[in-house]
C-alpha cells in the first residue's frame, strides 16, 4: 500500500478503534501510576494484549510489557517495526475538571502516556485484524518509567524489545500545537538529560561567630555560581547546553550555620561529546569552588538519557506517511521541530536502530496546560490520528 490508499486504509482501520482508544485513555489516565509503579496499568496492557492473541513479555523485576505481532509466510522472516508508548504517570496533582480526572492525590498523567498508551493499544488491536496483510513483524513496546532517573527504556532493551526490529517510531503528544500537525526533525532534537548531587560539607557553628565555622551556605553559593561557567566559559558558543541547579537544602535554624548544603540539579546538552565531558567538568568545577572557601564536596552524577538523535530515513519516512494522511484528513502538516532542552529516553533506541521520534498536534478547543502543569489537557481527536499514523508505518510495504 502506498501513498493515498495507505493513508485512507490507516484512517479507515483507526477510526474502528477510535472509541476503544478513547475508553483506555480515560481509564488510563483515572488510575496513574509512577515510574516503575505501573502495576495496574501494566496489567491492563498485558490482558488487553493477550486477549487480542499475542504473546506477551514482562521485564523481569520491573513493570511494562513488550508484544509481537508476527504475519505468515515469508513476512515473518523479515526484518520488523517497533512501535514504542511510555506509560508511567507524574508525581503531580491534577487541576482540570475532566469527568475522568486522576482519582490519586498526587499523581497525575500530565505528560498525555496515558494518550501514547491508548493509541498503541488501539493500533494493536487494528493491525490484529489485519495480520495476512502485515508486510513484516510489528513489536508493541509499553515502556516504563521515561519520567525516572535512571529511566526504562534501557530496562525494555534488555528484555528484547528491538530483537529482530530493523527501524523504531514514538509519538508524543503536544498540548501546544494544532490537531493534525507533526513536529520532527531529522538529527539531534532532543537533549541530554542528568541530574547532579552535590553536598557541600564545611564545619557548622553559631551564627554570631562565623570566624569558627567552615560556612558550607557561602561555599553552596560559590558553587552555583561557578556551574554556571560550565556553559559560559568551558563550552562552545555553538553547542546548546544547560547546567541548572535546582534544589537547595540546608538544615537548622535562623541563627546556626549549618554543617552541610545539599543541592541538585539536571544538565542537558544536545552535543554528544558534551554529554559525555559533564560528570567531570561538575565535579571538577564544584569541588575547587568549595575549597576555596574552605569546604569540601560529595557529589553524584546519575546518567538520565543521551542526545536524541532522529535517523534521516526515519524523519522521511514518518512525514512522508503523515502528509499522506494529512491530505486525505484535509489538514495539519508536517513541520520542522526546533532543538529542545528537553529530555526524552526514546533515545535509547535510536542508539541501537534507525529511526524517528515526532510531536503530534494535540491542542484542545479550549486551551490547556502544557506539558507537566496542572492543568494539561489535551483534544481527544489525536488519538485517532496517533493510531492511523502507527497503522501507516506498520502497514507500509
Amino acid at each position: 500500500m502506498k501513498g493515498r490508499p495507505l493513508a485512507r486504509r490507516s484512517l479507515e482501520l483507526a477510526s474502528r478503534v477510535e472509541s476503544e482508544a478513547v475508553r483506555l485513555r480515560r481509564d488510563l489516565h483515572r488510575h496513574p501510576e509512577l515510574g516503575f509503579e505501573e502495576r495496574r496499568t501494566t496489567a491492563v496492557i498485558a490482558e488487553y494484549l493477550e486477549s487480542l492473541g499475542l504473546d506477551v513479555v514482562r521485564p523481569r523485576g520491573a513493570t511494562g510489557a513488550i508484544a509481537r505481532l508476527v504475519p505468515s509466510g515469508a513476512a515473518s522472516r523479515r526484518a520488523g517495526i517497533a512501535l514504542r508508548a511510555d506509560i508511567d504517570a507524574l508525581p503531580m496533582g491534577e487541576k482540570t475538571k475532566l469527568a475522568f480526572r486522576s482519582s490519586v492525590p498526587g499523581k497525575a498523567h500530565l505528560c498525555g502516556h496515558d494518550a501514547h498508551t491508548a493509541m498503541l493499544l488501539a493500533a494493536a488491536r487494528a493491525l490484529c485484524a489485519e495480520r495476512s496483510t502485515l508486510p513484516r513483524p510489528v513489536t508493541f513496546i509499553f515502556q516504563p518509567a521515561e519520567e525516572c532517573v535512571p529511566t526504562g527504556a534501557p530496562v525494555m532493551i534488555a528484555a528484547g524489545a528491538l530483537e529482530g526490529v530493523s527501524e523504531i517510531f514514538g509519538l508524543h503528544v503536544a498540548p501546544d500545537r494544532p490537531v493534525g500537525e507533526l513536529a520532527l526533525r531529522p538529527g539531534p532534537m532532543m537533549a541530554s538529560m542528568d541530574r547532579f548531587d552535590i553536598t557541600v560539607i564545611g564545619k557548622g557553628g553559631h551564627g554570631a561567630i562565623p570566624h569558627a565555622a567552615r560556612d558550607p551556605i557561602v561555599a553552596a553559593a560559590a558553587v552555583i555560581e561557578a556551574l554556571q561557567t560550565c556553559v559560559s566559559r568551558r563550552t562552545a558558543p555553538i553547542d546548546p547546553a544547560v547546567v541548572s541547579v535546582c534544589t537547595l537544602e540546608a538544615p537548622g535554624a535562623f541563627n546556626i550555620i549549618p554543617g552541610k548544603v545539599k543541592m541538585s540539579g539536571t544538565t542537558r546538552s544536545l552535543s554528544p561529546a558534551l554529554h559525555a565531558a559533564f560528570p567531570e567538568m561538575i565535579r571538577k568545577t564544584a569541588s575547587a569552588a568549595a575549597k576555596s572557601r574552605g569546604c569540601r564536596t560529595r557529589c553524584r552524577y546519575s546518567r538520565g538519557t543521551p542526545v536524541l538523535v532522529n535517523s534521516r530515513e526515519g524523519v522521511e519516512k514518518q512525514s512522508r506517511l503523515w502528509e499522506g494522511l494529512a491530505s486525505a484528513w484535509t489538514r495539519g502538516g508536517v513541520v520542522e521541530n526546533r532543538p529542545t532542552m528537553g529530555g526524552e529516553d526514546f533515545a535509547y533506541y535510536l542508539q541501537k536502530v534507525a529511526g524517528s521520534f515526532a510531536f503530534i498536534g494535540a491542542k484542545p478547543r479550549r486551551a490547556g496546560g502544557l506539558l507537566h502543569n496542572p492543568g494539561f489537557t489535551i483534544s481527544e481527536r489525536v488519538l485517532k490520528l496517533g493510531t492511523a499514523l502507527h497503522l501507516s508505518l506498520a502497514l507500509e510495504k
